[in-house]
């Protein structure tokens, strides 16, 4: 006697076979990844060493970087709910500049 669930197991083997020749790609693609979640905000590093040791905030606004912040922690909480761990690593380094950029700027304005 069959459950009916026979048909929803054959097609998930259908897709794991399908998916098996895409897996190779798929896995370096997921190391670029990584690499792409620490290497952007690496780009806002400058302008976080540069507010620190020119104590110039000129041309900077808090109210962008804070806006950028709750941005980043949305992108955090939705890459946590889909465990999407390179995401997750992007938006909590960004997060972490997007503060030492709004306290600069408090601090320096």
């Amino acid at each position: 006697m069959h459950s009916g669930l026979h048909h929803l197991h054959a097609k998930k083997r259908l897709a794991m076979q399908a998916s098996a020749n895409g897996t190779r790609i798929k896995r370096v693609i997921d190391y670029v990844m990584y690499v792409v979640a620490i290497g952007s905000p690496l780009a806002l590093l400058p302008q976080v060493i540069h507010l620190y040791k020119s104590h110039d905030a000129g041309g900077l606004s808090w109210e962008s970087f804070s806006l950028f912040f709750v941005i980043n922690s949305l992108w955090l909480v939705y890459a946590l709910i889909h465990r999407e761990t390179p995401l997750a690593i992007a938006s909590v380094c960004f997060a972490v500049l997007d503060v030492a950029l709004v306290y600069g700027i408090l601090l320096y304005s």
